[in-house]
């Protein structure tokens, strides 16, 4: 794949990449700008392995591997969320968009951040990463109910921001709804 291809994806996604791993990294915006690095690198040389199996949505890729990063650099070191920082990982158009904006992600991200562990790891590999359930069991070796069990402990406290999610670009329209 071209460099022009990379550079495109690097450009489209980039930044809704940052503020998925912010939220999965539990406000860490180091942990999270990482995470967003090593995928990167990750595709590129995907990209140029003509040996390796064809990725055919790269966008969705991109999230699995950057969330799955921000999880596990999440763990490795001490998290304490950066008020300060917070608002860096979106892509705001103006000061008028930010000033709207920025409480509702110190919710999200406190939210986030609140949750504990094992919920907090589902949540984001299903709904901020994209994976299916069967993935995210998977992933975190238990079953599909616990994964579901997980999920409804997360979607109760976060729940009541997924509109504000969505208007800040880290959910899209139908992602991380409750599908039976």
């Amino acid at each position: 794949m071209s460099e022009d291809a990379f550079d495109s994806l690097y450009r489209r996604w980039y930044q809704a990449l940052v503020a998925k791993a912010y939220l999965a990294a539990r406000g860490r915006r180091d942990v999270a700008e990482d995470a967003v690095q090593h995928a990167f690198e990750q595709c590129w040389r995907r990209m140029n392995d003509p040996a390796g199996p064809p990725v055919e949505h790269w966008d969705r890729w991109l999230k699995k591997v950057t969330v799955h990063e921000a999880l596990n650099r999440s763990k490795k070191k001490e998290v304490v969320f950066d008020l300060g920082h917070h608002d860096s990982a979106v892509n705001l158009l103006d000061l008028a968009v930010e000033v709207q904006l920025k409480e509702v992600y110190r919710r999200v991200c406190e939210e986030m951040a609140g949750l504990r562990e094992r919920p907090r790891r589902a949540m984001a590999l299903r709904c901020i990463a994209g994976l299916s359930t069967a993935e995210v069991a998977q992933e975190m070796g238990i079953t599909q109910s616990t994964v579901r069990v997980y999920l409804a402990e997360a979607r109760t406290v976060l729940e009541p921001l997924r509109l504000e999610l969505r208007q800040l670009g880290i959910v899209t329209e139908g992602e991380g709804e409750h599908r039976g």
